[in-house]
């Protein structure tokens, strides 16, 4: 097994590249003097707190170091420090620091030409050991840089005493960079191409005046900088929608591929590009389905396509030919019934097409690839990787006739199946005999945390590799680039000093230079500077980097390909749970209803919470639809994390994720009301967390909860805009964050409320499987219940992935059948497997409201089927447990009547508990309700 590689707190300076395969890069210089204290607190504003410490072995290194203690909560003692920075270059802040008690390091930075401080990092758990704390900091204009470190701080945090040593701010200075996307607007997904002449072409999507728009830019290389040679928008205007360009060369011209929606349809779409401008688009297809993802690859005058398809309701991929201006017949690589993702494109020297891509199959996702020699037929699917956990996005490259791929290794931690707490790159030689890879003679910096790969050789047997690398701890991905030649990579170099979004960097090698086509933009890197979401940008720039011209001294060595055997946790757990179970069905008032099951509060790389952590939409929707095998989803990313074009972004990832009758998306976000401020009334803040789920997928608008809107005021304005909704509150009785107001009720925008999620369950105080940060009573559902509100029940993740499912009896799988059976509550929430719980309450179906009260008995008929064996059921009574069942098995039909009901207002419900742990809840049945 080859093992992964825990980065460090972004540890990615450029380094001295080897003498023997480039040119040396810039080296990082540390511009704070005296920062290990040597020469006193020369430099330095500190709090009167602090202290320097002198005394024979403790400082880190040399003879002095920086202490401090606080003593009570809420306490902090300041170190500051003006240091001048420019524009462009890249910085990157370091701290050796121990602790006692574990408190809290924390790094604030005022930019140039501002007098708001901003939030940079926050290290909480500080070891007793001394350790490095990095991370980089980006500059948009020169002038003086402020930093305040805090040492220590026991905000949130422990009381204790803390030993600071070795601070350094390194500069380094950043190759050449043209910004393509010049002007205003939020630009993204790169993609570009080397003409025969030796002009770049970069192609992107322009989001200018709340639409999608493909812009097409040329440049020419004049010695070290970029010469404009072109500019041109290919597709633009109102109602236009695009995702994933992709542009090869095409000889003297280029070709650009991309997905577009049309009439509610996507199809792709093909247009050559040249000196003189873009051709008109030729499409390639015409089918009610979504295509989309397209890939493609040029040889002798045919440009191969193929793509990701929903066609006969399962993702598969496809390919067809374009030459002439006419598209031949697609036709279907992977086999139907197992989702199939992401296609690559390779055309070898001989004329073989080849595509890969990866599938679910066999419980996780490996990559596939077939052939097609030239003249004859497609081959047989070949399997290309074993590995038992996650294998996906391969991109294929050729070198003559040789078959070169580059894809990544993932992995999860339980069933969290939402995030990814592992990604690396793997580069392997693809040959009949089997993959391999190059022999290295020290660990690669592809082993490490690093996704989103372009690659390709140069004249001299280079391989050199563009990819994304996290910048810690949410801030987003840095661009860099490495190299493979005699046997050893390159350190990982990076492009700019700009973050970017989860979005492939494209790499194109001309005689002794690099250039890499990719995304940066200056959205919030964390919570203290959210309200400035509204005004980020996004752009698409264009590096050129040495590379040297020196040959390698040696031919790549090679050896098979050792897959990692890790286990893959969520294997046998999603068997465990039953995600594979068939639909089933209840009979209710004369009609058939299904029984779905969902996830209706997920986030991604947009929500600045875990945003390296979590995947992209379209992993996330990948995972749901395969691991968990949901009928239904939602991606609910922050409110505040929004602009109106990730919100556009958004809603076109639902739209293209959707296979009808099969896996339905909706669109949504958290609206997340953290008004942490305090008073007798709200000793947790107020308002709370709740998920924002439409029935239309071209919603226009999102709402931020930092406008303090009341959940009622949210209300009216989805009413007033017609919208078909639900608000789900979540996180009930969490003081991690703000819990539930339940002054704010409404049965039919608030008809349920997540009463599991990831964290916990808040039924009551007490309850199995309690979360871990709980309020004192008031904030429960159960509290819920007893204050006469009538609100029914689901469960979800919540950056869970796997963890708590909403589990819906719905007549058919529509966003406007599965949103009105929530409204009648007829649902119900599990932790996480797929338990069938069907509960009539004197015939009435979980979720009805009856305003007559109970008779002179109430009997309850329960229907469970478990994938796990049942511990026992309880039967529940305005919050008191009134019968306990404690069957033998998997399945079992109960029926329990109370003899001795309640007068006036009364509400039943049943939990059923596994053995494993895993827990149902039904939503009550309300008798004397009005």
């Amino acid at each position: 097994m080859r093992p992964f590689y825990r980065l460090a707190v972004f540890g990615l300076l450029i380094a001295t590249l080897f003498s023997a395969t480039s040119a040396p890069a810039a080296e990082p210089v540390d511009l704070l003097s005296n920062g290990g204290f040597e020469e006193g607190l020369i430099g330095w504003s500190p709090d009167l707190g602090h202290s320097l410490v002198t005394e024979s072995g403790v400082a880190r290194s040399g003879r002095a170091c920086l202490a401090g203690e606080v003593t009570g909560p809420n306490q902090a003692l300041r170190l500051q420090r003006r240091v001048s920075v420019r524009a462009g270059n890249r910085y990157e802040f370091e701290i050796y620091a121990k602790a006692t008690n574990r408190t809290k390091l924390v790094l604030w930075a005022t930019p140039p030409g501002s007098s708001t401080r901003q939030s940079i990092a926050s290290w909480e758990n500080v070891t007793p050991q001394w350790r490095r704390y990095a991370i980089p900091i980006s500059i948009a204009q020169n002038g003086m840089l402020g930093l305040e470190i805090i040492a220590p701080s026991s905000h949130n945090a422990p009381v204790g005493r803390m030993w600071i040593d070795d601070v350094a701010l390194y500069e380094t200075e950043m190759p050449p960079v043209v910004c393509v996307s010049e002007g205003v607007g939020f630009h993204d997904e790169p993609a570009m191409a080397r003409a025969a002449d030796g002009s770049i072409y970069v192609a992107y999507n322009g989001f200018r005046q709340g639409t999608d728009s493909l812009q097409v830019a040329r440049y020419r290389l004049l010695g070290k900088t970029f010469q404009a040679a072109g500019n041109w928008q290919v597709l633009g205007g109102e109602g236009v929608y695009l995702l994933g360009p992709e542009a090869v060369s095409t000889g003297e011209n280029i070709a650009i591929v991309y997905a577009a929606e049309k009439d509610k349809c996507w199809d792709i779409y093909a247009v050559t590009c040249g000196p003189d401008g873009p051709g008109e688009p030729v499409a390639v297809t015409a089918d009610a389905a979504v295509d989309v993802k397209p890939a493609a690859a040029w040889h002798d005058g045919t440009l191969w396509i193929a793509w990701e398809s929903s066609r006969q309701g399962c993702r598969r991929i496809l390919a067809a030919s374009l030459r002439d201006g006419r598209v031949s017949e697609p036709v279907a690589l992977s086999p139907a019934g197992s989702s199939a993702y992401g296609p690559s494109v390779a055309v070898l020297e001989s004329g073989e097409v080849c595509v890969a891509w990866h599938s679910f199959r066999e419980n996780n996702y490996d990559v596939f690839l077939r052939r097609k020699s030239a003249g004859g037929d497609w081959g047989r699917e070949t399997r290309l990787t074993r590995a038992p956990s996650i294998d996906r996005h391969p991109m294929l490259f050729a070198r003559g006739d040789e078959l070169w791929m580059v894809y990544e290794n993932a992995q999860t931690e339980r069933y969290s199946i939402g995030r990814t707490n592992r990604r690396r790159l793997v580069v392997a030689k693809i040959t009949a005999g089997g993959l391999l890879t190059p022999n290295t003679v020290a660990a690669s910096p592809l082993d490490g945390r690093c996704e989103a790969p372009s690659a390709a050789f140069d004249a001299h047997g280079r391989l050199w590799i563009s990819m994304l690398r996290p910048r810690l701890p949410r801030a987003g991905w840095d661009t860099v680039v490495t190299c493979f030649a005699d046997r050893r990579w390159l350190q990982p170099v990076p492009v700019s000093s700009q973050k970017g979004m989860d979005r492939r960097p494209r790499l194109v090698l001309q005689e002794g230079r690099a250039f890499v086509a990719f995304q940066a933009d200056d959205m919030p890197q964390s919570w203290s500077d959210l309200d400035q979401m509204a005004a980020s940008t996004s752009h698409v720039y264009l590096a050129a980097l040495e590379t040297g011209s020196m040959t390698a001294d040696s031919a790549m060595w090679l050896e098979p390909l050792v897959e990692s055997d890790e286990p893959f946790e969520p294997a046998e757990i999603r068997l465990q749970r039953g995600e594979d179970t068939p639909t089933q069905t209840i009979e209710y008032n004369g009609r058939e209803l299904k029984l779905f099951f969902g996830d209706l509060h997920e986030h991604t790389d947009i929500s600045v919470c875990n945003r390296v952590g979590d995947q992209s939409s379209d992993e996330s929707y990948q995972h749901m639809r395969d691991i968990a095998r949901y009928d239904f989803a939602c991606v609910t990313d922050h409110g505040y994390n929004f602009n109106p074009y990730l919100w556009n972004y958004a809603a076109k990832m639902v739209r293209v994720s959707e296979d009808s009758g099969r896996f339905l998306t909706f669109l949504g976000e958290e609206w997340t009301s953290t008004f942490e401020e305090y008073s007798q009334t709200h000793p947790y803040g107020f308002y709370g967390h709740r998920n924002l789920i439409l029935a239309d997928p071209y919603f226009p608008r999102f709402w931020n909860a930092r406008n303090r809107q009341t959940p009622t005021q949210v209300w009216e304005d989805l009413r007033k805009l017609d919208a078909d909704f639900v608000h789900i509150p979540h996180q009930l009785a969490d003081t991690g964050n703000v819990p539930t107001d339940w002054n704010f009720t409404d049965e039919k925008a608030q008809p349920v409320a997540e009463i599991f999620q990831t964290r916990g369950s808040y039924e009551h105080q007490g309850t199995p499987r309690e979360a871990g940060r709980t309020t004192p009573p008031g904030h429960f559902l159960q509290d819920a219940w007893a204050r006469g509100i009538v609100i029914g029940v689901i469960a979800a993740p919540d950056h869970g992935g796997g963890y708590g499912k909403a589990c819906v009896f719905a007549p058919e799988l529509t966003r406007e059948a599965i949103l009105e059976a929530i409204r009648q509550r007829h649902c119900y929430g599990t932790t996480a497997a797929k338990i069938f719980l069907d509960v009539r309450v004197d015939g009435h179906l979980m979720g009805e409201k009856l305003e007559t009260p109970a008779g002179e008995s109430v009997k309850l008929e329960i229907v469970t089927r478990c994938p796990g064996e049942i511990q026992r059921i309880d039967v529940c009574r305005n919050n008191r447990f009134l019968y306990t069942e404690s069957p033998e098995g998997r399945e079992m039909e109960l029926t329990y009547i109370d003899r001795d009901p309640l007068p006036g207002r009364s509400y039943y419900y049943v939990r059923v508990i596994q053995k494993d742990e895993e827990i149902a809840w039904s939503s009550p049945v309300w008798f004397g309700a009005e």
